[in-house]
């Protein structure tokens, strides 16, 4: 009985895989090979933009602070996401070791962790901008 719960995960998690990598790319290879042309001019070459003629380039540099921004709310937004699974979970762990107080206090050494980098990135002006 178990083995057969195992085999069906397995099959499962390789359907996973397999569908979006061979099923479509290669479908969309085989279309593309078999009905697409491709025949380059000017006109299509050109950036779309609302059928306006583009203004500036397409391609722009953006300030390194943006990025920034984007990696530190990723950091944020990817710990909010993991505390209630976590809080839950060190609650049993808490349970099963007799002492309640083990998953307060390892979540709050992670967020403490988290608490100096963001003072960090603070202090350095990562948070600014002009």
């Amino acid at each position: 009985m178990y083995q057969l719960q195992l085999l069906q995960i397995a099959v499962f998690v390789a359907m996973g895989f397999l569908l979006p990598a061979v099923g479509m790319i290669g479908l969309a290879w085989v279309f593309q090979i078999a009905l697409g042309y491709h025949r380059p001019n000017p006109t299509k070459n050109q950036p779309y933009e609302c059928g306006m003629k583009p203004i500036q380039e397409a391609h722009i540099q953006f300030e390194i602070r943006y990025y920034l921004y984007v990696l530190l709310f990723i950091l944020f937004d990817i710990e909010i996401i993991f505390i209630i699974p976590w809080a839950l979970a060190t609650d049993a762990i808490s349970a099963q070791l007799r002492c309640p107080l083990f998953g307060p206090i390892e979540m709050t050494i992670f967020v403490a962790i988290l608490a100096v980098g963001l003072a960090y990135a603070w202090k350095k002006g990562a948070l600014e901008w002009e």
